[in-house]
């Protein structure tokens, strides 16, 4: 297929219909049947069969699809790194951050990036530590926000902020709970919502509790630390996340207390191995070192 042909199959697979594909690719519809026809006759099947005034992709063209759609998601990358030469290099910073992280730590770093960086573009994807890891060794962003310490050899690892564990509920009245601290003890002995073992954080609380001698009870179990504090303001229970998610909460009826023994929690800034960070990458790691500083315990 050409590349024509690509872009004519996914305007169609995206509309259902010719005249919709000519009105996203902004030429006439005898072009998007030309083309698909084309396409159609050069691979030697049909992709498309009409059914009341929609085309509907064949199994070869379902099969084609997922591929398809990785090319052109690449393709537009080249559309974009080719604008951003233009300009000059470094005119877009590209995150990755951990869901966590990117409700309130995330703009407020972004405030101070905005004020040296105005016209800069700035790209923003949430991923899990680990698929954030992948992606910068694979020089897919400029720079990864993460919890912990991933220790991968293609990577460096800078440090940006150490919070804590902290245990969120929800009170049944402004001021009934007036205890700043609970043992980790007393919350694994009673259903409480936790962190995926798969997350680093959550991995850190099961070496934890392992090491007291304890087996959780733990009756809601979910993949993110702002998802758990959300439900343990709904009152599902107590939920054990880091400082960072816990400051991101609005409400006057979220109680947070410190977690004892204390366990730390770390930020990390990732990079790839070998390579100088150019100036705002260095910049907007340190906005966010500057956004998560009131939660950072040296």
């Amino acid at each position: 297929m050409r590349l024509k042909h690509i872009e004519v199959f996914n305007a169609v697979m995206l509309t259902g219909t010719v005249s919709a594909a000519a009105r996203l690719l902004h030429v006439t519809q005898p072009a998007v049947t030309q083309t698909l026809q084309h396409a159609e006759l050069q691979l030697g099947y049909v992709l498309f069969t009409r059914q009341k005034n929609r085309l509907v992709p064949t199994h070869e063209a379902q099969v084609l699809y997922p591929e398809i759609q990785r090319l052109v998601s690449q393709l537009e990358a080249v559309r974009r790194l080719s604008s951003a030469l233009g300009v000059g290099v470094g005119s877009q910073l590209r995150i990755l951050i951990v869901p966590s992280l990117a409700v309130r730590a995330l703009p407020d770093a972004l405030q101070q990036f905005r004020q040296h960086y105005p016209d800069m573009s700035v790209s923003i994807r949430t991923l899990h530590s680990r698929e954030i890891a992948q992606a910068i060794v694979l020089r897919e962003a400029d720079v990864g926000i993460v919890y912990g310490n991933l220790l991968h050899p293609a990577l460096h690892e800078e440090p940006v902020s150490v919070g804590r564990l902290v245990c969120v509920s929800k009170v049944s009245s402004p001021g009934a709970d007036q205890r700043s601290t609970v043992a980790l003890e007393d919350i694994l002995l009673s259903p409480f919502i936790r962190i995926d073992e798969r997350d680093p954080l959550g991995a850190m609380l099961a070496d934890q509790w392992s090491r007291l001698g304890l087996a959780p009870r733990a009756d809601i179990m979910v993949q993110t630390h702002h998802i758990a504090m959300v439900l343990a303001e709904e009152g599902f229970g107590p939920a054990i996340i880091d400082s960072f998610t816990a400051k991101a909460s609005r409400s006057d009826t979220l109680h947070v207390r410190d977690i004892l023994p204390e366990v730390p929690v770390e930020v990390t800034a990732l990079l790839p191995q070998g390579l100088r960070s150019p100036k705002p990458v260095s910049d907007f790691i340190e906005a966010f070192r500057q956004a998560t500083r009131s939660e950072s315990r040296n």
